[in-house]
């Protein structure tokens, strides 16, 4: 019997989902389902005008911690030919569990319809467990409260076109399989010598069935994946290990889970001489992949890493974990998967392609690498941010307000001259110049609490105002968003004090 979790929960979180929805397309973060203008269709959302910038700082974010540990950035074509699918085991294997309603015919993804109506995630069930599950909790149509026809079936997510008059193919459901396919570039690139550190930030595409979960679950998303080319002796006696091997991840074993215990912070050192993780290679993947998500401001307490159980893992995995976040609005949810693909898919690529994909030993012999994978979206860390983000101030619930990282907000600073004579709208042009490094927002119009709440409610971090005794002393008042402290600062002493805040 599948433990149902507590009906009011579900029913606060569906509200936040709805709250923070509608709030995300006012402020102009996410608009959709898209095209609005013509009828939405699931799973396609636009990224609005303080959303694109924010994503963008996100992106930078990734990018910059790829690249500050080795890593290097390639871009390949969207849409590739069927054979690269098939080699991949896309074309057979990529599909979800389906289930439809006896009355309204509509189909729905089955593990998701249980996550969603009785809070147990049952992405790892097996189709005759989803089936007892629908069955057992008395789940309904979503859309018409009809009962399901108790026969899961399999739909392909793969989304087909035609290049040309006849060539079949396809657009990608991921980045990954697409970075490999330059694999003997990388071994000029890299001069043959391992490990190959590869990254790819750009679109997917799957076909959906139903995709009911905001930006969480989209039929074009941005992924970001790295790949890690390395032999079997590099992920034993992996050098940068000795670098990060007294620092801690909160770890949630397959055991753990099975127990029902919690998730505990474990170097890793002790998790290797706990064997609950197998080679150093791959224990240093899952903390890079932990740098990245904090990186961009998620709070560590939010995360754990969960390790697949053995029946769940794909066949050619030799481990993988998840790092999910805790959201207030879907609970626990995954950002990122770590896989230690073993050398499966450059096999396959060199089986299908009919070419060696291999790299040379010292002593002249040759080998397929194997390949350690970090995979995630970045629109799911882009929604988990303002997710955590939204609050009400308890001085004034009307005053919402995005508690967004310094660096991660569409917009740094708001510039306000008090008021718009006197020579103070001037005098603010002067400041805006100063801080001409910095995304900065004027704004003469309106109170200045009003303009603060403005502001506030899209996350910018600092406001700074220009008064009467500006003209006098040459200073200005700084306005943190958070904690609405001020602190008056000298117009040549601005950008300095700025960054020295960004940085907090």
């Amino acid at each position: 019997m599948v433990e149902k979790k507590d009906g009011k929960e579900l029913v606060l979180k569906k509200n936040f989902q709805l709250d923070l929805a509608k709030y995300l397309s006012e402020k102009d973060f996410v608009y959709g389902p898209e095209p609005e203008l013509y009828g939405p269709i699931a799973g396609f959302y636009s990224y609005g005008l303080n959303g694109k910038a924010m994503k963008n700082n996100l992106e930078n974010v990734i990018r910059k911690v790829f690249t500050k540990n080795g890593f290097f950035e390639v871009e390949y074509p969207l849409i590739c030919p069927e054979i690269i699918w098939e080699a991949s085991g896309h074309l057979k294997g990529f599909n979800d569990p389906i289930i439809s309603c006896s009355k309204c015919k509509g189909s729905f993804r089955a593990d998701k319809l249980i996550e969603e109506s009785i809070g147990v995630a049952a992405d790892h069930f097996k189709d005759a467990e989803l089936v007892s599950a629908i069955k057992e909790n008395e789940i309904l149509c979503p859309s018409c409260k009809g009962r399901f026809v108790l026969e899961i079936k399999r739909q392909s997510l793969m989304l087909k076109t035609i290049i040309g008059s006849d060539t079949v193919a396809y657009n990608r459901p991921e980045t990954a399989t697409t970075t490999y396919l330059p694999f003997k570039h990388y071994v000029n690139f890299f001069r043959g010598k391992l490990p190959f550190t590869v990254f790819q930030i750009g679109k997917a595409f799957r076909n959906e069935i139903s995709p009911r979960q905001h930006l969480l679950r989209q039929r074009e998303f941005t992924q970001a994946e790295s790949q890690m080319f390395l032999s079997k002796e590099m992920k034993t006696n992996f050098e940068w290990f000795s670098d990060v091997q007294n620092d801690e991840l909160p770890l949630w074993t397959e055991e753990m889970q099975k127990s029902k215990k919690k998730w505990e912070m474990i170097s890793l050192t002790k998790a290797l001489d706990k064997k609950f993780l197998k080679n150093k290679a791959y224990a240093w993947n899952l903390w890079l992949s932990f740098q990245i998500i904090t990186a961009l401001g998620i709070p560590v307490e939010k995360i754990r890493f969960r390790q697949h159980h053995s029946d769940e893992k794909a066949f050619y995995s030799d481990d993988t974990w998840d790092l999910e976040v805790e959201l207030n609005s879907f609970g626990w949810v995954e950002m990122v998967g770590v896989s230690d693909r073993t050398n499966y898919d450059l096999s396959q690529h060199s089986k299908y392609s009919k070419q060696e994909l291999t790299v040379r030993t010292e002593n002249g012999g040759v080998f397929t690498p194997d390949v350690i994978e970090i995979a995630f979206g970045v629109d799911r860390p882009f929604y988990a941010i303002l997710d955590l983000a939204f609050f009400r101030r308890e001085v004034d619930a009307q005053r919402t307000v995005l508690s967004l990282p310094n660096h991660i907000a569409p917009i740094q600073i708001g510039v306000f001259p008090l008021l718009k004579k006197d020579g103070l709208p001037e005098k603010a042009k002067e400041v805006l110049e100063v801080l001409d490094d910095f995304k900065c927002y004027y704004d003469e119009s309106g109170s200045i609490g009003k303009r603060y709440s403005r502001l506030d409610a899209i996350g910018v971090p600092f406001c700074i105002t220009i008064d009467h005794d500006s003209l006098k002393d040459n200073s200005v008042t700084i306005r943190e968003r958070d904690s609405l402290k001020q602190i008056r600062v000298k117009i040549n002493e601005l950008k300095n004090t700025i960054n020295e805040m960004m940085k907090k």
